[in-house]
């Protein structure tokens, strides 16, 4: 995948705000650290029974890893809460790191990695 082209979509998703980043250089780890961490997820749904960290998430699913940084971000601080309750003090927890939505969008795969005589990885 190209690092590059992603970083810069997810740029126009997430933009820079000086109240929330220090500096630039702040703002630029977020979000690479938002698409290796959506990259993951990505992976384990696809993936859930093999341990591919080292491979790409497909071409395919490149707007969902936007939309997965996307949702990881606006959930910073609230990540899991399901329901909040004020004065009673009672909050409610989910277990999902994504919504269930952005999950079932990925569709798992049960194999293993190959490579092909061009050395792209391709699924058996």
């Amino acid at each position: 995948m190209e690092s590059s082209t992603q970083l810069e979509l997810l740029k126009e998703r997430i933009e820079y705000d000086k109240d929330i980043f220090t500096d630039n250089d702040t703002y630029l780890k977020v979000l690479k650290r938002l698409l290796e961490d959506s990259k993951y997820v990505g992976l384990s749904l696809r993936f859930p029974y093999e341990n591919n960290w080292d491979i790409e998430l497909p071409k395919k699913y490149w707007n969902w890893q936007i939309r997965c940084c996307t949702e990881i971000y606006d959930q910073i601080g609230t990540i899991g809460l399901k329901s909040y309750s004020e004065n009673g003090l009672s909050w409610t927890r989910d277990s999902t790191y994504i919504s269930n939505e952005l999950r079932n969008e990925i569709e798992p795969m049960i194999g293993y990695i190959k490579e092909d005589d061009e050395n792209e990885q391709v699924q058996s």
